[in-house]
This record gives C-alpha cells, structure tokens and sequence, in this order.
C-alpha cells in the first residue's frame, strides 16, 4: 500500500503490478489524490466509524432507540389495529417485526458494537450481511429468498438510526468517497469534512449530487460497475475528472505524475479573471444576463466575483437536507434573509422544496416504483400543505426589504399555479392579521415537463416570470432517466425536440412578455449557451465555476451569428444531424472560440444499424 507522509510524499513500498485503472464518466472536473471511505445504505448513507470506548454506551442507547422506532413505525404499516386489514400486507409487516423480536439478533449487533468500537449502522450492516449469506445456502427454496426480508429490516434500522442523534464525526483528511451513488443529503452532510472527490457506480451529469460538486469544484467520476468491489476504506485513489479515470493504489510513478497536477487544481484558476463594469453583450449589441445557481450561502460570494448578476436558482431543498427534514419557520427565514443580502438588489429567486414522497421521514417506509413521475415538487408540495405554508410564509417574511422571487417547482398545469397562490395570499393574510411585516415577492413557475411547454402562453399569463429547467425536460421529453447510466446514449440534449421545445417556451414567453431564465446544465455549457442565444433566450443561470467560459463566449460571438446557428438547427431530424451541424458551423465561424475536443461529437454506439 501506498503511504503518504506529512509532507504528502509516497513511500516506496508496492509493486507497480498493485496498481488498478478503472475508466468511467467524468462529471465534475479536476485531479485529486486521497484515501477512500466507501459508503453504504440506500435510504441512510453510512460508512465505517471507529468510536472511543467512551462512545460505545451513547451508541448502543443509539441503537435501541432505532430499534424501537423501527418496531413502531411495523406496527403502523402493518395496519393491524385498522378495520379494514389487508392481510398479505399485515403477514409481511408481522413477519419483519418478528425478525426484530429476536433477541439474538440483536444482541450479536450489540456485541459487534461493543467489541469492534464501531458505529451501529456498520455493525447492523455486517451481521445481516452475515445472516443473509447463511440463508442464500438453505436448500429450500422458500425459505432461501427469505434473506430479502432481513434486508428490508436492516434497511429500516439504518433509516431510523438515521433520524435519531448522531455523533458529529467528520471524515478524515484527504478523504475520496465511493459508493454507489451519493444522495445530494449525504454529500452536504459529508461537504464540512472537505472530501477531496467523489467515486460512483450510477450517476449522470445532471445528477443534483454533481451538479452540487462542480459548483464547489469536487472531482467526481461515475459509470464504475462494482466500485465497491474493487476498493475498501482506506486505499489510495487518484481522481481524474477531467478523463473519467480512476486509479486505486497507484504506483510510485503513477502517483509522482498526478501530484504536480493535482496540485495546480487546487489553485483557482479564476483569480485572473477581470469583471468588466459594463454590461455583457455580444458583439453587435445584444444583451445577456449572467446569473447562478446556488445550493450554499457561500457560493454566490465566488458567483458575484466572476460575474454573476443575482442568483437565477437557489434550490432551497438543500436546507431540507442539511436540517435532515423540513426546517422550522425561523430557520428558513433567516437562510432566505442572507442569501438576499448577499445578492442585494441583483434579487434571488427561490424555488420552493423541490422533493419527493421518498425523501420524507414520515412516507419513506414505502417507496414509489417511478419516483420522478410520483408526488413530487409542486404536487408533494400541495399534498404537505402545512409545510408548504410554513415555507410561504418564511418567504414572505424574508422578503420584506429584500428582492426575492419564489419559483414553483415541476408545474404541470395552471391549477396548480392557482392553488398555490391561494395559499399565498392566505398566509399574507394571516400575516397581517398577526401585525407581522412581509413582502410581495415575484411568482414564476418552473418549465421542465412537457405538458408545460405545449401550455406554456397559458402558464406564462399565471405568473410574472418562467424558469425554464433543461435537465428534467430533456429527461421528460426523451424518457430518460439522467441518472441512470445504462441509457446515458438516449440522453441527447441536442435532441430536435428539445430544441423545438426550448425554441417554443422563448416564442411563449416573447409573446406573453413574461421574463424567461434558463436555469438548467444547458445554460451553463459555452456550446449549448450560444444555441440557447441564438434562439432568443436573454437570460441565462449556471453553475458558479461556468460563469468565465460562458461569459468569454458571449461578449466574442455576434447574436446574428448564433441566430444563424439556431435557425438552421430547426431543419435537423436526427441528434446526429443536429450535432454534425453544430461542430461544423462552430469551427467555420468561431474557431478562435472553440477546439473540435470542446464540441459535443460523440461516438455513438452502432444501436441502430441501417439496413439498406
């Protein structure tokens, strides 16, 4: 193995044959050299945490505590105690709750704890694992698939030790995690311990998890199959996130090449960039409005120094993460008040939790089949009505004296925009009633689902202003999921229709003369930013860190040019088509601008042969 020093300096102690190179997807840029701590978990993440033995008492109180929340949330679910009993589900619940009975059980994750010094979402994790590889060996065979149960029990514990106290431990120094995928709640929990880069099997580059990272410059590479398989915690790792490589134990001269290079990541590279005073424009004049997304407080003070007029998106599901559940009222006020501080009169627009049902303490214990086309967003919003008008309400506080505007996320159709305008001027009423100071913040809706972009002069006459959000509309539009690595070829944001889709929300915005940003990964993409341009889009919301390339782009390309662009895209039947065309108007008119390795040519799979 590989040790580094205090002066981050290798020992000469492996063979180069130690040495393994995995290739993935990268989708946060950057180099970084470090040890790995893998997580585990679907619902709760969790890694392996050494206690003092002065922490093993607290930790089993811990423990117990979870298994008596587990045990009562059974009981709930199993609906016995209800007149009307679905008895399949009833025998299910019973027999779970029966596995929590076992007293042996529970006391060989008790022992483990004690013995092993270790948290109990480890200890919970190896005995069933260890149970269930008992049971995969039973002959017969209605009792071998019985191990699935085990599962879903651990699973349970795990949430629940979840929402229970837990010990502010941090990561060790120079850490890199690996999991199979990592959960935006996770990572923010994970962000003070300053990890160095992150590892995953699934994952895609819209993924809010690396949409988060590459606004705080955190290498990260996904598409690994079987990560955890090849690496434990403790091993040394090079992250490569400019080529998608990933290199576990590397060898002495291996990692001599990465350390210049990781190093020079670890220095802005924006220190030199100059903010002009003046207003950005394109070369023959048209004006572009540069704002960003922000998930932190801390981002915009680096968003404001390159550039950025406000912010175009704040995700405020980021404080639902960070408190673990829906923060109260005052908490969400005082966030909302610095994050319009900050911004000033350039404004913040705050789109209300953008969640779904499965992130919910109270309605996780039964997860959706399809959770990007269940109670989520506005719907969930609207279902949850008393937090809903507990974050209206906070909105409406903050943003007396501060230029705030509230987008509504995943709106599918204007009753939705009507119902939640109710409960607005409901909550402005009860406020005034309560003597109590408020603002009249702007109302937009999000566009990111197709039903709203066939509608959207209908929407655009409801509210004052539309977001449009290219991430989920492309993945509406194809059937897509971003995330999920095996279809990532179908995930084609030069699609003829998500052109012909975003082209149609700016025609339905230009007439109604609502104000229209762009919010999504398209925005924030030098090449998609000059399309977007070209089909009329005047204001545009990106990542912090994209904000230089973006606005170098602009101020050296002419309007007319990408209007040129634009409208010869409009003829284009296939993505490939659309792509060709693109590489080779970009190198004919801007090739001082962009490189062929900048341009969005692919190899595309042979998925659909052409038979002659």
């Amino acid at each position: 193995m590989i040790v580094l020093d205090e002066t981050n300096q290798i020992s000469q102690t492996r063979k180069q044959t130690d040495e393994i190179k995995l290739n993935g997807q990268a989708v946060s840029r950057g180099i970084s050299i470090g040890k790995a701590i893998c997580l585990y978990g679907r619902e709760r993440q969790f890694y392996r945490i050494e206690l003092k033995r002065t922490q093993i008492e607290r930790e089993l109180r811990r423990f117990r505590a979870a298994v008596r929340l587990t045990k009562l949330q059974l009981k709930k679910f199993s609906g016995l105690n209800s007149e009307n009993v679905d008895e399949a589900k009833a025998n299910i619940f019973y027999a779970h709750q029966l596995i929590l009975e076992d007293n042996s059980l529970l006391a060989k994750i008790e022992t483990f704890i004690q013995e092993n010094k270790v948290n109990a979402e480890w200890a919970v994790k190896m005995i069933i694992d260890a149970y269930v590889a008992e049971f995969k060996t039973i002959p017969d065979d209605y009792l071998r698939e019985r191990f699935v149960d085990l599962e879903d029990v651990a699973e349970r514990l795990l949430h629940a030790l979840g929402g229970g106290s837990r010990q502010n431990i941090r990561l060790e120094k120079d850490s890199i995690i690996v999991a199979k995928e990592i959960k935006p709640s996770t990572l923010i929990e994970l962000l003070e311990s300053q990890p160095k880069a992150i590892i995953t099997e699934r994952g895609g580059w819209t993924s809010h998890s690396f949409i988060l990272a590459r606004e705080i410059n955190l290498p990260a590479v996904t598409g690994l199959k079987g990560i955890l398989r090849h690496v434990k915690t403790g091993d040394d790792i090079i992250v490569d996130g400019f080529n998608g490589q990933v290199i576990f134990n590397p060898a002495v001269e291996t990692f001599q090449k990465f350390k210049l290079a990781a190093a020079e990541f670890q220095q802005t590279d924006s220190e030199n960039f100059e903010i002009s005073n003046e207003k950005l424009k394109t070369l023959d004049g048209k004006e572009i409005v540069i704002r960003a997304n922000v998930d932190l407080l801390q981002g915009y003070d680096k968003a404001k120094s390159l550039g950025a007029d406000g912010i175009g998106l704040y995700r405020s599901e980021f404080l639902f993460n960070r408190n673990k559940g829906f923060p109260s009222e005052q908490k969400q006020i005082e966030a909302y008040r610095n994050i319009a501080e900050l911004t000033g009169d350039k404004g913040v627009k705050i789109r209300t939790f953008d969640l779904s049902i499965g992130q919910l303490t109270s309605e996780s214990i039964e997860s959706e089949q399809n959770p990007a086309l269940g109670l989520r967003g506005i719907r969930l919003s609207l279902s949850e009505k008393k937090q809903f008008r507990i974050q209206l309400r906070a909105l409406l506080q903050a943003s007396a004296g501060n230029n705030i505007d509230v987008i509504l996320p995943m709106i599918t159709g204007v009753e939705e925009i009507l119902a939640a305008r109710k409960i607005l001027e409901n909550e402005k009423s009860n406020l005034r009633k309560r003597e109590i100071h408020y603002g009249n913040p702007r109302i937009g809706a999000m566009i990111e689902v197709p039903a709203t972009v066939l509608i959207a002069e209908d929407i655009a006459e409801e509210v004052d202003f539309l977001s449009l959000g290219t991430n989920d509309l492309v993945q509406y539009l194809l059937a897509v999921d971003r995330d999920n690595e095996s279809v990532a070829e179908w995930f084609r944001t030069l699609h003829p229709a998500v052109i012909s889709a975003v082209k149609k929300v700016i025609q339905a915005a230009e007439n109604k003369n609502t104000p229209l940003i762009i919010c999504g990964e398209m925005a924030g993409s030098p090449v998609y930013a000059a399309i977007l341009i070209g089909l009329g889009a005047k204001e545009l919301s990106m990542n912090p860190n994209s904000i230089p390339r973006v606005r170098r782009i602009v101020s050296r390309i002419a309007f007319e040019e990408a209007q040129e662009i634009s409208k010869q895209l409009e003829n284009c039947k296939t993505s490939d088509q659309v792509e060709n065309l693109v590489n080779d108007f970009f190198l004919k008119k801007w090739s001082h601008l962009f490189s062929p390795d900048n341009l969005p040519r692919r190899k595309i799979k042979n998925k659909f042969p052409v038979h002659e």
